[in-house]
């Protein structure tokens, strides 16, 4: 079995779809710097969201208090 795809025609004119033509972008190179990611998270109070586990169990307890009621 040939696993190879076969190359594309490598001629200037254009094709049929120029939209299929090999391209290659460039305006993104390797020496991009960029800011740290922890400096533009939203969350900056360590504290903030713990709460959140305990309303989700709330909330579970409930439905499955609900679901056996309506249920049985």
């Amino acid at each position: 079995m040939n696993s190879q795809q076969p190359e594309p025609p490598r001629n200037t004119d254009a094709s049929l779809n120029p939209a299929l033509q090999r391209q290659i972008d460039s305006s993104h190179g390797t020496d991009f710097r960029g800011t740290d990611p922890m400096k533009t998270v939203s969350v900056k109070n360590p504290n903030e969201g713990r709460s959140w586990p305990m309303i989700w169990a709330i909330v579970a307890i409930v439905c499955v208090a609900l679901a056996v009621y309506y249920l049985a």
